[in-house]
């Protein structure tokens, strides 16, 4: 039995990996083809995350409320919560950090998120290599490009190359473990050189 302590996210976004998740699917649902996650990571001070899409972006009134909880453009029916964004900016600001959102109609829509990694409220980072594969197979028609910076140390994941190495067994189960397994290890990388 999962049992809640006082302050958890009653949506799921425990980890900083779940908000750019989160993020990353608004910007698929919005009707992105392009999305860019840039992650830059300095160990136990910050870590920032940008993600940037090619969406329809949004208008000035849809701006202004963005952050309102429980305010959302969905059909009510289909999704009723709209915290993603007021929980992220949040737990950013929660840690002396910051979430700064732009949009225009049209252009697309970029979110940055700070937060101090050394801060007693900081949420645990989680798991990008299966947040990055996660978006990576389950929105194939979206074009990726992932840069993960930690330290002097990067690394850098997109779909195309993705799919030039896979070819016809995109979607294959057992492919797409050993891609996460891949991921791993180059996070893996990163940890070990910035010890």
């Amino acid at each position: 039995m999962l049992v809640e302590r006082e302050g958890d996210n009653p949506m799921g976004l425990r980890t900083i990996a779940d908000h750019i998740m989160d993020i990353a699917q608004n910007a698929v649902k919005a009707g992105a083809k392009n999305i860019r996650i840039y992650i830059e990571e300095i160990p136990r001070k910050i870590f920032k995350f940008v993600v940037e899409d090619d969406g329809p972006g949004m208008d000035e009134e849809t701006f202004s409320k963005v952050f309102d909880p429980f305010f959302t453009t969905r059909d009510p029916k289909v999704r009723k919560v709209g915290l993603g964004l007021p929980f992220l900016k949040q737990s950013a600001e929660a840690t002396g950090g910051y979430v700064k959102l732009k949009t225009k109609p049209g252009k697309g829509t970029r979110v940055e998120a700070l937060f101090h990694l050394d801060h007693v409220d900081c949420q645990p980072i989680g798991d990008l290599p299966s947040t990055f594969s996660t978006l990576i197979f389950s929105e194939g028609s979206v074009n990726w490009y992932i840069k993960r910076k930690k330290g002097e140390d990067e690394y850098e994941v997109t779909s195309d190359a993705v799919k030039k190495v896979l070819g016809d067994t995109w979607g294959n189960p057992v492919i797409m473990k050993e891609v996460m397994s891949i991921i791993e290890e180059l996070e893996r990388g990163l940890n070990d050189s910035s010890l």
